[in-house]
């Protein structure tokens, strides 16, 4: 079944890559723009903010490795995967709008149910969408470099949403007089924005994997599967300590400008120095990992981002204007490699997950990664918000002028600005030095993948001798799994 073999051409490979306008993008969005529409527009307490983040985690428990199933098990004409991603071109329009619908009830548990149910559905639809996808980049090519270019494509569109959405946003809003005008609409351009690659993904891609007729089972053990296999634990420290800290910076650095350095009005310029640093970064890292190997690079970017931490903790608004552009740069190398890298390997290990139960099971294994990546945007989110709740936060004061609804930020006392420096330096520090060992142990680098792939060929009936012996393939077992 399913044993679509031409080539991939360049245009299937952009198309494809432009999936990841939304990963990349609506992440980012969320994870620099939401606590702060929900504080200064909604106007909910941080620690009530972030715990609406928080709760919707135990949704996505069941829902991501549950859609990770359900595309495992999908037979179409189409494939298992693209019709998930017709049927989420629309549905992400109408999450997206309801995600930054800026409610104005008069309580604050009518407030609170509206933003949980809200971000609930965004949340599933975000499910939808990106479980399909994500299994599929194990799909459309089997071999190793090549699926190394195409990820570096998908991160390239990931990146470059990432800019957009970081800067273009406010632009937006605050193009009206008023902003809840302004936040509908740049909802819809946003939904729109990201869902529109999956309709042309749905017409323009293809697997490239044969099926058989075999079919898991969802199940309560169906989330923890993937945990058997050691490559996927390390991946899961290598991915997730990574992810937490990237979460935690994008959803401090608002604040950080805002009310540490006193330049509110350089904070688009100084996150898009960051992203556009990542973005430079993109073919660099490939380039690199596929000659050193993607956990080396990762190391090392690592390293870069770590010495990037402490500048940024040990910034001064007497210093000279042009040091925290140079601070976020260096951050932007380092988060470019931890960005890149993880998703590159996710397809490798998804065949590690074919040798240990037979068949392939790369949307079990997107479920659990896609839970994951939701999981650290929400811890940023509250870790944030319950040292911004407890540090003494002091909202906006929202006020009409000449009809016109205008925000006016305070003057945060010192315990706020104690607790962004602390946020900014000792949570990277927790997060990023485990990170480094953890990816020291990952064993799956190019030629042992290359022996696996040809074995799982041999397996699939695509070959006809086996290209390991009893010995080596034990051997390449107890390596991998």
């Amino acid at each position: 079944m399913n044993n679509y073999k031409k080539p991939i051409t360049i245009n299937e490979k952009i198309i494809f890559g432009m999936g990841d306008i939304m990963g990349g993008g609506a992440q980012v969005l969320v994870a620099f723009f939401y606590l702060r529409f929900l504080t200064d527009v909604i106007q909910i307490s941080p620690i009530l903010a972030g715990t609406v983040v928080l709760i919707s985690k135990i949704w996505d428990a069941i829902s991501d490795p549950f859609m990770g199933v359900i595309s495992d098990n999908t037979r179409t004409k189409w494939g298992r995967r693209k019709p998930f991603f017709f049927i989420g071109f629309f549905a992400m329009i109408i999450a997206f709008v309801f995600l930054w619908m800026p409610v104005s009830f008069e309580t604050t548990s009518s407030k609170f149910i509206y933003v949980l149910l809200s971000y609930l559905f965004f949340s599933t639809v975000f499910t939808l969408m990106w479980v399909p996808y994500t299994s599929m980049s194990s799909e459309i090519s089997i071999d190793y470099k090549e699926r190394n270019n195409i990820n570096g494509i998908r991160l390239f569109f990931s990146q470059i949403a990432s800019l957009i959405s970081a800067v273009v946003p406010l632009v937006i809003v605050n193009a009206f007089d008023d902003i809840r005008v302004g936040w509908i609409t740049m909802a819809i351009v946003f939904g729109l924005f990201y869902s529109t690659p999956y309709l042309l993904m749905f017409y323009k891609t293809h697997e490239r994997v044969t099926l058989t007729d075999d079919k898991s089972k969802f199940n309560w053990k169906t989330f923890l599967q993937p945990f058997q296999i050691k490559t996927f634990r390390l991946l899961v420290g290598i991915y997730l300590f990574a992810y937490i800290t990237m979460d935690i910076v994008a959803t401090v650095i608002q604040y950080y400008m805002y009310y540490m350095v006193n330049r509110k009005d350089e904070t688009d310029m100084v996150i898009g120095t960051l992203l556009i640093v990542q973005i430079f970064m993109i073919p660099i890292v490939v380039l690199l990992s596929n000659k050193y190997g993607k956990a080396t690079i990762y190391r090392y970017s690592l390293l870069i981002w770590l010495t990037g931490t402490i500048l940024l903790a040990a910034y001064q608004p007497e210093w000279a204007s042009w040091v925290i552009y140079a601070i976020a740069g260096v951050i932007g190398i380092g988060i470019g490699g931890c960005v890149v890298l993880p998703w590159s390997m996710f397809p490798d290990v998804t065949d590690v997950g074919e040798l240990k139960f037979k068949y392939r099971t790369a949307g079990t294994f997107s479920g659990v990664m896609t839970f994951l990546r939701k999981f650290s945007a929400a811890i940023g989110i509250f870790i944030v918000g319950a040292v911004l709740q407890f540090a003494g936060y002091l909202k906006p004061v929202k006020e009409m002028v000449e009809g016109k609804l205008t925000e006016t930020v305070q003057v945060q006392p010192e315990s706020v600005i104690i607790a962004l420096k602390g946020i900014v330096l000792i949570f990277p520090l927790i997060l990023l030095i485990p990170a480094y060992f953890v990816a020291k142990k990952y064993p799956l680098d190019k030629e042992t993948h290359e022996n696996l792939k040809k074995h799982l060929e041999f397996k699939r009936g695509e070959l006809e001798v086996d290209n390991l012996s009893p010995k080596e393939l034990k051997d390449l077992e107890t390596k991998l799994i």
